[in-house]
């Protein structure tokens, strides 16, 4: 199943990009993101302030006994 969406995407990605979109920042929607996505594509330039904030409030790391993507 994990396959048949990363297929999907790119080729919804590939046709944008062949009808002159420029994708080369686009975040990738986080709630339809597939479990080995990195960081980086999801949240760009801001991950590194994100992971500043969560450090700042949460030092003992508490909320990674949650689930979703790991900062």
């Amino acid at each position: 199943m994990a396959d048949v969406v990363r297929n999907g995407s790119k080729t919804v990605h590939d046709v944008a990009v062949a009808d002159g979109q420029n994708l080369s920042h686009a975040a990738v929607y986080v709630n339809y993101t597939l479990f080995d996505t990195p960081l980086e594509d999801m949240y760009g330039g801001n991950l590194a302030r994100l992971r500043s904030i969560k450090a700042k409030i949460n030092p003992e790391r508490v909320m990674d006994l949650m689930g979703g993507f790991k900062f």
